[in-house]
């Protein structure tokens, strides 16, 4: 039984390592105008107002070039201004000149392929569709 007890205890350790083991769940985001670095977390529940119109903004692709898009625009109710989200709402659909509360959720998750830890965003519920 003791053994067993020792076994347990060295492979919850032994996999608690390996299950962060070489990714890297930190973002240099830009706040009032200051690179900073932000830890990626999940977070269960948050709403956000998503713009009747898109914005021109870059991403990558997947050779790792810039190019040129649309992407959606948000900001949360305490916000003034919006940002380009770089990605998509998953499970939403969005319709132009129709201005959007929604309730989502983020999930940090993995990039297998980089070991890079990215968010995504998850839709929980449409609060409100607005025509503009």
């Amino acid at each position: 039984m003791k053994k067993l007890a020792i076994a347990a205890f060295a492979a919850t350790f032994a996999l608690a390592g390996c299950s962060t083991m070489g990714l890297d769940d930190e973002r240099t985001m830009v706040v009032e105008g200051q690179a900073v670095n932000v830890k990626v977390v999940n977070i269960p529940s948050f709403e956000v107002e998503i713009a009747p119109r898109k914005a021109l903004c870059e991403r990558m692709d997947t050779s790792g070039n810039k190019i040129e898009t649309q992407c959606l625009q948000y900001r949360q109710s305490y916000q003034k201004n919006y940002n380009t989200l770089n990605g998509n709402i998953q499970g939403f659909t969005y319709e132009p000149n129709y201005r959007y509360m929604l309730d989502v959720r983020q999930e940090a998750i993995a990039d297998t392929k980089t070991g890079v830890v990215k968010p995504v965003w998850i839709l929980n519920d449409v609060i409100s569709k607005t025509a503009e």
